[in-house]
């Protein structure tokens, strides 16, 4: 029965039970069962054999008389009994004298081995029904027996109702037996399992935080409430204990974890002077330290300051102090925190060396009153291109003010043209060699073009993990006076007085970016002299000149007002055309030019002779071409011109060259 010792309480309590109630049931109701059914089946048997020895008397004249109508009308005698289904009268010599069968039913004669336990016992209970075997005497001696059939319905009924009242009992009293261990359950076993749950909790986890519930109030409720208030206080002495114990754990390693963790140089020291401890850090700030075999070691002696008046009042006074900067005679500077300790008045020094901190801040200090007061004007970007520092200097050159200038990125804040044409040699630059100078030409807030000397240079941080940063600076190159004779020169070539390249990629971008919405068309004449190149050989550079100064005159006289003629380079010249209405308003305007080009231009006695060779290219203004597209297509009919045989104009589209020889 070791087994038992290993299940539950609730079932160890639950099984009994079951096992006692079915028991007794089982018991209880087979022999109330049996006895019922014995006691009916005697009343039967009993019943049967009265009127049995009742017919049988009435049936001796009837045999004496060997009356068999007679014996017939009395076998019927037996349909007063409704359980009798057949009775047969047979003589001893087994002859069949009477017979008596309810509603004519055929009941089927018994087997052989029942006939004969049915003689022996005088009745037999058989699997369908009850036979009976009575004999009828006559003067004491057995003249011939009766042999009944009786039904077992009643039988059956006497059992099928034993079995429903035992299967309604069974029931009874299993939802009895079920309620029974619930409330057992509810009773005992639960709280005895949450009790032994919320032990189990502190005893093996260290858990207070599970309380059983008290369920009822005898002996069982009384041993819970008292688990809960001792479980209560174990805890809040846990709780206690456990703080203590931290608290001593953290002040044991207290002056641990600062000697391991500080890097500064920690010196605790008493009254006199005298170093009492020292961590790790003092002895890399202060090599001396380890070298020294004295018993004796002084603050003072190790930090050789050159004010000792100072520190030693601080260690008379017992004063504690914060941030002091000390100078050594050893060319540190050090900065020394004190604090007094609860330890009989002792002091504990932080000592960190600051010498390249201190040399870093003046130097700080210094670049920053340059960045102010220099002349020259200072911009710095981050990575991003956002600005980040400004000096008054800019401002002052460009009539901003900061707070106009700190929200906007490198590109907003230089929209000049000429800046915005060489930003991308600028940023190749920048970005291939670290920095770039040059001379720009931008604009002030007022709009007023400032010619500048730019130089601008990329820093990175090893500091911020290799942050870049880009640096501008700006130096001013001229008074009012002198900004409006290099304004000039900037945008118009020396030798011929015409517009240079700046000046027709300034013009011919406004126009375009002004009209992208019109419907109209632009042209260009890409224009390049014939016979230069002999001129130059035979007369000379200064015959030349004069030729390239007479054609950039002829060119002028050519367009209208509002037409721009530029000499791009050399012999190369540029006719801007705005608003063009058709081709053949620039066919005839080609013609003009060839024409007047072709004029004799007089030298030094000499009459000197060119021609010109023009592609030309027309755009519309919702194109949105750029000026480069322009160019290019101008100057590649211009060279179809000149293999075609020179003096002569075409122009560019995907299908036709069309010319116009003279």
């Amino acid at each position: 029965m070791k087994w038992i010792e290993k299940v539950s309480l609730r079932r160890r309590l639950s099984l009994p039970i079951i096992v006692f109630t079915a028991s007794l049931f089982i018991i209880l109701q087979g022999y109330n069962y049996v006895s019922t059914y014995e006691t009916q089946k005697k009343n039967l048997i009993n019943r049967v054999k009265v009127l049995s020895n009742g017919v049988s008397i009435n049936l001796q004249s009837s045999l004496q008389s060997n009356d068999k109508v007679l014996a017939t009308e009395i076998l019927h005698a037996f349909s007063v009994d409704d359980e009798i289904l057949q009775a047969v009268l047979i003589k001893n010599d087994g002859a069949l004298f009477a017979e008596f069968r309810k509603n004519e039913r055929i009941i089927q004669e018994p087997e052989p081995l029942v006939q004969e336990k049915i003689t022996k016992k005088g009745y037999v209970i058989g699997q369908d029904a009850i036979y009976v075997l009575m004999p009828v005497a006559l003067k004491n001696e057995k003249v011939a027996q009766i042999r009944l059939i009786v039904s077992k319905s009643e039988l059956d009924t006497t059992s099928r109702q034993a079995l429903q009242v035992t299967l309604i009992l069974c029931c009874l009293i299993v939802v009895f037996c079920y309620l029974f261990i619930s409330k057992i359950r509810h009773w005992i076993t639960t709280p005895v399992t949450n009790l032994n749950n919320a032990m189990r909790g502190i005893i093996e986890r260290g858990e207070f935080n599970q309380r059983p519930e008290v369920t009822t109030q005898d002996e069982l409720g009384d041993l819970t409430l008292s688990f809960n208030r001792m479980a209560g206080r174990l805890e809040d002495r846990q709780k206690q204990l456990r703080f203590v114990l931290n608290k001593v754990e953290q002040e044991r390693d207290f002056g641990k974890q600062i000697i391991a963790a500080v890097q500064h140089g920690l010196f605790v020291v008493d009254k006199e002077g005298k170093v009492l401890l020292s961590n790790d850090a003092s002895k890399k700030l202060f090599p001396k330290i380890a070298s020294e075999t004295k018993v004796d070691v002084y603050f003072l002696d190790i930090l050789n300051p050159l004010e000792r008046n100072t520190l030693s009042h601080i260690l008379q006074t017992v004063n504690e102090i914060d941030d002091l900067l000390v100078k050594t005679f050893d060319g540190y500077t050090l900065q020394i925190t004190v604090r007094v300790l609860l330890n009989k008045g002792q002091l504990l020094f932080s000592v960190v060396d600051v010498t390249e901190s201190v040399k870093s801040r003046s130097q700080q200090k210094l670049a920053a009153n340059v960045f102010k007061n220099s002349q020259d004007g200072v911009l710095i970007f981050d990575s991003s291109g956002s600005l980040t520092l400004i000096n008054p200097a800019f401002t002052d050159i460009f009539g901003y003010e900061p707070e106009e200038l700190m929200n906007l990125s490198m590109q907003e804040l230089f929209d000049g043209h000429h800046f915005s044409i060489s930003k991308e040699l600028i940023t190749e630059s920048i970005y291939r060699f670290g920095q770039w100078h040059g001379e720009v030409l931008e604009r002030d807030k007022q709009g007023e073009e400032l010619p500048l000397y730019i130089k601008a240079s990329k820093v990175i941080d090893g500091d911020q993990h290799g942050e870049e940063s880009y640096i501008f600076i700006f130096t001013s190159l001229f008074d009012t006076k002198e900004k409006e004779r290099l304004d000039y020169l900037a945008h118009h070539d020396t030798l011929t007085g015409l517009p240079n390249r700046s000046k027709f990629y300034q013009t011919a971008n406004k126009v375009i970016t002004m009209n992208q919405g019109s419907v109209g068309n632009i042209g260009l004449c890409y224009l390049d002299l014939d016979g230069f190149k002999a001129v130059n050989d035979t007369h000379g550079h200064d015959a030349g000149d004069e030729v390239l100064k007479v054609v950039a005159k002829r060119l002028e006289h050519s367009i209208r007002e509002k037409d721009l003629a530029c000499r791009l380079a050399g012999d190369e010249f540029v006719l801007f055309i705005n608003s063009v209405i058709n081709k053949d308003q620039l066919a005839e305007l080609s013609n003009r030019v060839i024409e007047s080009i072709q004029q004799p231009i007089y030298y030094q006695d000499n009459i000197l002779s060119v021609g010109a060779s023009i592609g030309i290219t027309i755009a519309k203004y919702s194109d949105k071409k750029e000026v480069d597209c322009l160019l290019k297509e101008a100057d590649s009919a211009m060279y179809e011109a000149k293999l075609s045989g020179k003096r002569q104009y075409i122009f560019h589209n995907n299908e036709k060259m069309f010319t116009k020889l003279n």
